[in-house]
């Protein structure tokens, strides 16, 4: 059993790594693009927040990709589920190297579905695959960039426009409403797990409390730091919101995507400690430690590899802008999460991005960077599941014990 723990392990910290290396753009991009933050310091934000988003909260998409798309307690021989699994981690994992090696920000929550989804017809073949939950990830992936990208939209005509209107008190007051907004939204939907009095009350209290802690931290120390100038002063009140936006982003992605890796993985532990997965799962702590430790790693180590598409080649960004575009990501981004959904956060952020771009016009897009992307997405998911089915048959020729 040594070697399947050592190779389940090695399959899923690939695919974490590579998952930080490819997607610490998705936090980052926006600010580096921006020149507001240099690459190394943004790199040391994007890893501890993502560590946390996934220790805290990555519990819950986690289930949907080890028993939603393919019943995985429905098998009697462990060694199907460790197969299965395994090979829908390497699937992902070659992918995404190839796509990070051409600076191609990747949907790694597509590649593994569609890994997993191989794997369910390898196995039990097409009545094996819960088809109903594809459609509905599928329907969630095609809204993403859209909501993203509305979201954008709307915040730059709202938003933008005035800013440049703005004194320097008013320039202050947006920001704190900005912040509160964004803070009280990403803990709000963080929290709350049902619609019930208790945990919509609960919810609420913890989103106030934390946001207004945040806020009053905010308020005091851009008051006392602003400049005089008015456009140095907005520069300033929109570098640190988008800093903080990095931050939250950071911790969305390590909340939706370390449920890439440690999903699969806690399939491998039970099938080799229990003999198969139970009906009721708990995603085991290791499972999210080890994953999350993977993706910090692959931030720090590699992260800088697709910050620049992000960042630079699908528009130009203004501080400013780039506030705007990591505010919609993150709102859209943290919405679908809540719903147990494994969608992509690089989605999100390139239709943040793209919107921002379509705001100023058609021109101001790289519509040949943005086709290159949202093709590479549409490949992936059949791709990777053909390379998920050929890894199990590869896999199951060895003798499991």
């Amino acid at each position: 059993m040594l070697l399947w723990l050592v190779l389940g392990g090695f399959a899923a910290f690939l695919v974490a790594w590579i998952n930080g290396a490819n997607n610490a753009a998705n936090a980052i991009g926006t600010a580096v693009g921006s020149r507001a933050l240099d690459i190394r310091r943004a790199l040391y934000i994007a890893a501890f927040f993502d560590f946390f988003g996934a220790m805290l909260f990555g519990k819950f998409v986690s289930k949907t990709l080890l028993k939603g798309i393919v019943d995985t307690s429905s098998f009697s021989e462990p060694s199907i589920v460790v197969y299965g699994m395994i090979a829908a981690l390497l699937a992902t994992g070659l992918w995404v190297v190839i796509a990070t090696l051409f600076k191609i920000p990747m949907s790694i929550s597509q590649a593994i579905v569609g890994g997993v989804m191989g794997f369910g017809l390898a196995t039990l073949g097409v009545t094996g695959v819960n088809w109903g939950k594809i459609i509905e990830i599928v329907v969630a992936w095609l809204v993403l960039p859209f909501m993203g990208a509305g979201i954008a939209l709307a915040f730059y005509f709202l938003l933008y426009k005035r800013l440049m209107y703005l004194g320097k008190r008013a320039l202050l007051l947006a920001g704190d409403t900005l912040l509160f907004t964004l803070i009280f939204t990403t803990v709000f939907l963080l929290n709350v797990k049902t619609l019930k009095t208790s945990d919509l009350i609960w919810a609420l209290s913890i989103s106030l409390l934390s946001s207004s802690i945040i806020l009053a931290l905010f308020h005091a120390i851009v008051y006392k730091t602003m400049p005089n100038d008015i456009e140095l002063a907005r520069k300033h009140v929109f570098r640190v919101l988008l800093i903080i936006s990095a931050a939250a982003m950071a911790f969305s992605h390590g909340a939706n995507d370390v449920a890439n890796s440690a999903g699969p993985l806690a399939g491998v532990l039970y099938a080799i400690r229990e003999g198969s997965v139970p009906q009721t799962v708990l995603i085991p702590w290791e499972a999210l430690a080890f994953s999350a430790a993977g993706i910090a790693i692959g931030i720090l180590v590699w992260g800088y590899q697709v910050v620049e598409t992000i960042g630079e080649k699908i528009t130009v960004l203004s501080i400013e802008t780039a506030f705007i575009a990591q505010f919609a990501g993150s709102i859209a981004i943290l919405i679908v999460t809540r719903l147990g959904l494994p969608v992509s956060t690089t989605v999100s952020i390139v239709g943040a991005v793209a919107g921002i771009g379509f705001a100023r016009g058609i021109k101001a897009v790289n519509i040949k960077t943005l086709a290159t992307i949202v093709s590479t997405w549409f490949l992936a998911f059949p791709i990777v599941a053909g390379m998920s089915m050929g890894f199990y048959y590869l896999l199951s020729t060895i003798p499991f014990h």
